[in-house]
């Protein structure tokens, strides 16, 4: 239709109406302005200011977060935050109240839109569990463990400026439009958004379609070519998983942040980012730096399977309590399968290797007497209280009564993987599985359930399978391991172990002079003598034991009865004790006579790699 000549200034003045409009509701949109200050970083504290802006009501909600991502405990920041103080946008003081271990309310004295100014210091010397530390040379922030939110602003626009010294330069997953400054579209994303500051070396790659930063912070061998063309295969590896997906890639920019220090270890994933901890001599020892990688694989394919889909139960956070589900074991567990296999399809560790770390998980999996006491999903619910746990409560009891969901999670995504080539005839697999999560189960969409991961798994290796995952999960039933490891050729059997014939069954460290022991495991001679944690061991039929109980013990055969003398609560005892033989760890071999099918199933799963080609 035409418009007549004299309705264009009517029409132009709504839609000038509409843009004054738009511009006003634009600088009046709620957000969280953040401002941190690291001038007294010498002695590891940061001061934070947290402005919520547009604030309505009569009160204001403000809290901490007790736990961060990736770890499954409580560790309550609030215990280093001190000087709380609370002003209205101009300055004036607020009344607040603190209602909760690690929330305040703050009552406004009307209820008229205003800003509401939260000031506070933050003592930051946590490295090792990843938190938050400040010192002279850097500072590094994960945003949970040190930026209040309020309940009314969570889903709002936030701001983080830094006041840099000199030198120095930040980096985060959060888009940074200026030096020190970044934004994001709500908390939920600034606190999937670790930051580090600092004079940090960067080495960046394009991998997979994606521009790579690589931020390293300590002692490091500085080999920038080694470092992005192994750090490029594993993004591509990792990509090549979700390769048949609709959705596309998870994001365009990713940030590895390292810090390389003396005992350091772990990492923790993030929605575009990960931190990773290292010993620097990883850099130098090819089974530490096989272990790296390892460790990299795991945090960046977290970038799918839990930044992008999730369970149900914890799609969206609580960060004031505990986040129970019962799908650790896909969440961790098929990602420590991954974080071994990647490296391999990624030609960066030989599959002969690979084997051999197969037969440790399995060994450390199968031998542990949790492993016919808990299920997979009672590990995953039960996390936070007994797996990461920290405190003495079963502390000793916990090996014999729990099961890892990452490890033995890991092997029945081997066996998944395995099983769903063998049946398909190579032609899906568990990729098949975790590509449809992808796909179906966006970020914030709701999550998936148990069901839902059972229904993509019969599609992909049919009903029989998902039947078995009923009993692998929810039961104690054992992994068919060395079934599905005959598929594609390999043999699982015991090692020849004749040098240590006896044990008596105290797997945790026995250090010290007396050596004290950690624990005795379920039915083992140890157990079945009597022998409790805490017990400091003094001899053997008579003998002092000091560090040497494993020498000690090869004089004796399986069924030879001793005496363990030992103090217990400050008491001398001593106990009889029957040994028991020693079994063998696994191993996995090559069956040359599997079968062309098998060798072709196992160069599908390894990527084309074949133990010729190593």
């Amino acid at each position: 239709m035409r418009l007549k000549q004299s309705n264009i200034p009517a029409l132009t003045a709504i839609m000038l109406s509409l843009v004054l409009s738009c511009l006003s509701w634009s600088a009046s949109a709620q957000e969280t302005h953040y401002q941190v200050d690291l001038s007294e970083r010498a002695t590891q504290t940061v001061n934070i200011e947290a402005r919520f802006s547009d604030v309505t009501g009569n009160t204001l909600d403000f809290h901490l977060p007790v736990w961060r991502s990736g770890l499954y405990l409580i560790l309550d920041f609030v215990g280093t935050v001190s000087g709380i103080e609370v002003t209205d946008g101009n300055g004036n003081a607020l009344p607040f109240e603190q209602t909760a271990k690690s929330s305040w309310q703050v009552t406004r004295p009307n209820a008229r839109s205003g800003d509401v100014v939260v000031t506070y210091r933050v003592y930051a010397d946590s490295l090792t569990d990843r938190t938050r530390h400040v010192d002279a040379d850097h500072a590094f922030l994960n945003p949970a463990a040190v930026f209040m939110y309020a309940d009314q602003l969570r889903d709002e626009p936030i701001e983080v400026s830094m006041d840099l010294p000199d030198g120095w330069r930040a980096a985060s997953g959060m888009e940074q439009p200026d030096s020190g400054r970044f934004v994001a579209p709500h908390f939920d994303r600034l606190v999937d958004s670790p930051i580090e500051a600092g004079t940090f070396d960067l080495v960046t790659f394009e991998a997979a379609g994606m521009t790579v930063d690589f931020l390293i912070h300590g002692i490091w061998d500085g080999d920038e070519e080694r470092l992005a063309s192994e750090m490029a295969a594993l993004v591509e590896a990792t990509a090549e998983v979700f390769a048949a997906s609709d959705t596309g890639l998870p994001t365009d920019y990713y940030l590895f942040i390292l810090h390389s220090g003396d005992g350091l270890g772990g990492g923790t994933e993030y929605y575009n980012s990960t931190l990773v901890h290292t010993d620097p001599r990883a850099f130098w020892d090819e089974d530490r730096w096989q272990g790296f990688l390892g460790l990299m694989a795991h945090e960046f394919f977290h970038t799918w399977n839990v930044k992008r889909f999730r369970p149900a139960s914890i799609d969206r956070y609580d960060y004031q309590d505990i986040n129970y589900t019962e799908l650790l074991w896909v969440a961790e567990g098929l990602t420590s399968y991954y974080d071994q296999l990647l490296p391999v399809r990624a030609g960066l560790v030989s599959v002969d290797d690979y084997r051999d770390q197969l037969a440790s998980a399995i060994t450390g999996v199968v031998d542990a007497p949790g492993y016919s006491q808990d299920t997979l999903a009672r590990a995953s619910f039960e996390a936070w209280t007994k797996n990461f746990h920290r405190g003495a409560d079963r502390a000793a009891d916990k090996p014999n009564r729990t099961v890892s969901f990452y490890s033995q999670g890991g092997l029945l995504g081997l066996v998944l993987d395995l099983e769903i080539r063998r049946i398909s005839n190579g032609e899906r697999s568990l990729d098949t599985v975790m590509t449809a999560l992808y796909d179906d189960f966006p970020l914030g969409g709701g999550g998936f359930t148990y069901a839902d991961f059972r229904e993509r798994l019969a599609a992909a290796g049919g009903d029989a399978l998902a039947d078995q995952l009923d009993g692998w999960v929810y039961d104690t039933q054992p992994l068919p391991l060395a079934e599905a490891l005959a598929s594609i050729g390999w043999v699982l059997e015991r090692e020849d172990t004749s040098e240590d014939r006896v044990q008596v069954s105290i797997d945790a460290p026995v250090r010290g002079n007396p050596p004290v022991v950690s624990y005795a495991r379920l039915d083992g001679a140890a157990w079945n003598a009597g022998i409790n944690a805490g017990d400091e061991l003094i001899a053997l039929d008579g003998v002092q034991i000091s560090n040497g109980l494993d020498v000690m013990l090869r004089r004796y055969s399986p069924g030879e009865e001793v005496e363990f003398t030992l103090f217990r609560d400050g008491i001398l005892k001593t106990l009889p004790l029957t040994l028991n033989p020693v079994i063998g760890d696994f191993e996995v071999d090559v069956n040359e006579d599997a079968g062309e099918t098998a060798a072709e199933l196992r160069s599908g799963w390894l990527g084309g790699v074949e133990e010729d080609e190593e």
